[in-house]
């Protein structure tokens, strides 16, 4: 099969990139692009080591003459995100990335690219191939599980690079820029006990799709809408003319995607066919108006799959108005911008799953801030609501926000470039920066466990010969 990176610039940083799609390194299963990475160091003759949790450091002694300067790491992650469009079938622990090279952009085939953070590394590892390049002694660092609450850095040894005293973490998303802080967060999974009865009605699937649904930090302040919240309004609305049952309640997938589509199962009463027919039709046309632009494509779909009554276990009363309470009064989306850097995001929260199971309604959120105090107190507020509700919530996977201290020398000030509407730059890198974001990135856990090291993050800029990009559809590289 061809290479279809064979003749991108630069050579080294596409080759190893090839190299890391090659091997199937989702989260949890990155041992062997580690044994890859361990490999190539003693091939080059460097000392390198992985830990229990997975993580790779490899030391780079400084070019000659060089010894006295500071040491400095570099920074990315083994894991990538493992995502394929419906209908495509790929075994992420099995089958290779397939590579497309269309125009300017690099993507995959249906799947994500695993550029976050492939590319990163790769940049890491092609430094190891220009023998020229002087620089002062490194530390190329590689955690693992980034992407699953970022357990690689809370394992990792830090004393085993306490000499240096700059780190630039290559995991940033936008070319060419500079991040000098960005947001810390908290998992909370909330479940609250449901009970069911046997009920006889026609059976209704109400369903919204097509919504823009992104990422639920990068593009929270798109301000789009989110399914499950769409759908619970929705029913909540219905629910004033129409008795029915909940067999079912789904939506969403991920505690760090905008849900695109939720569904709906339910009972009611034959005659009512027409009117929820004429109400659901209402209600695109009304939502629609809601969402401006970015969520015109919403649409409502109701479905009766069987002609004539059937019976089934629904939720009680008690429990159906619980859980719609639940639904619709949980908080999501922006709680507050940042007062210093226009059109930042300071807090937020995504409702990210919802699901009933056959006794329990189960919310997944990702709360959001620059401001560890702020997350905190939205933690609390969502752990009140479920509680007065009968249900109980549990946080994980905390982190720390990291926040912006001294840049490195490398950065200049420079005037904001209205480049990006969300975060206005305040440090120059090679053509604008930011100067904070609002998704959390495993510099946060590194910067603020390893306090003396000015930290940067940037992004991989190839040259002008090929971009990353997601796939169409898919929220993560």
């Amino acid at each position: 099969m061809s290479d279809p990176l064979k003749n991108l610039k630069p050579e080294h940083l596409f080759k190893h990139f090839k190299a890391i799609a090659d091997i199937p390194h989702g989260s949890y299963h990155t041992e062997k692009l580690s044994d890859a990475i361990l490999a190539f160091a003693e091939e080059k003759h460097l000392d390198a080591t992985r830990d229990g949790a997975g993580n790779v450091v490899i030391t780079v002694p400084a070019s000659p003459g060089h010894e006295g300067a500071a040491p400095v790491i570099l920074q990315g992650h083994l894991d990538m995100v493992t995502v394929a469009k419906p209908g495509v079938i790929h075994d992420f622990n099995s089958d290779p990335i397939t590579l497309v090279v269309k125009g300017d952009d690099l993507y995959a085939d249906g799947t994500t690219l695993g550029a976050d953070d492939g590319a990163g590394v790769a940049m890491a590892l092609a430094l190891l191939d220009e023998p020229d390049l002087v620089h002062p002694k490194l530390y190329l660092v590689f955690t693992t599980e980034e992407e699953v609450g970022m357990d690689g850095a809370y394992a990792l040894n830090y004393k085993q690079f306490a000499d240096a005293r700059s780190m630039i973490n290559l995991d940033s998303e936008d070319e060419g820029t500079a991040t000098i802080g960005c947001a810390g967060g908290t998992h909370m999974t909330s479940t609250l006990p449901i009970r069911r009865v046997k009920a006889k009605g026609l059976a209704a699937v109400l369903s919204v799709s097509g919504l823009a649904g992104g990422h639920s930090g990068d593009e929270v302040d798109c301000f789009g809408l989110n399914a499950v919240k769409v759908l619970a309004d929705a029913l909540c609305t219905i629910a004033k003319d129409i008795d029915f049952s909940i067999v079912d309640f789904k939506g969403g997938e991920r505690d760090n995607a905008i849900p695109t589509s939720a569904e709906a199962r339910l009972l009611i009463a034959p005659g009512e066919r027409v009117t929820l027919d004429q109400m659901v039709n209402t209600l695109q046309q009304t939502f629609r108006a809601i969402a401006g632009e970015r969520d015109q494509n919403l649409t409502f779909t109701l479905d009766f799959p069987e002609p004539e009554s059937v019976e089934a276990a629904v939720l009680d009363p008690d429990s159906e108005n619980r859980v719609l309470g639940a639904l619709a009064a949980a908080p999501c989306g922006v709680v507050a911008m940042n007062r210093s850097v226009a059109g930042a995001v300071n807090t937020s929260l995504n409702l990210g799953v919802a699901a009933t199971e056959d006794k329990i309604l189960s919310l997944i959120f990702l709360v959001r801030s620059d401001r560890d105090t702020a997350r905190d107190i939205i933690c609390e507020r969502v752990t009140r609501l479920i509680d007065l509700l009968g249900g109980t919530t549990e946080a994980s996977g905390s982190y720390p926000a990291w926040t912006a201290g001294k840049p490195l020398p490398c950065l200049t000030p420079c005037p904001p470039s209205g480049r990006r509407r969300r975060a206005k730059p305040s440090y120059r890198w090679s053509s604008t920066a930011v100067s904070n974001v609002p998704f959390s990135l495993t510099r946060c856990r590194i910067s603020t466990s390893y306090p003396s090291a000015r930290t940067i993050s940037t992004s991989t800029r190839p040259t002008n010969t090929c971009s990353f990009r997601r796939s169409n559809g898919l929220t993560d590289f």
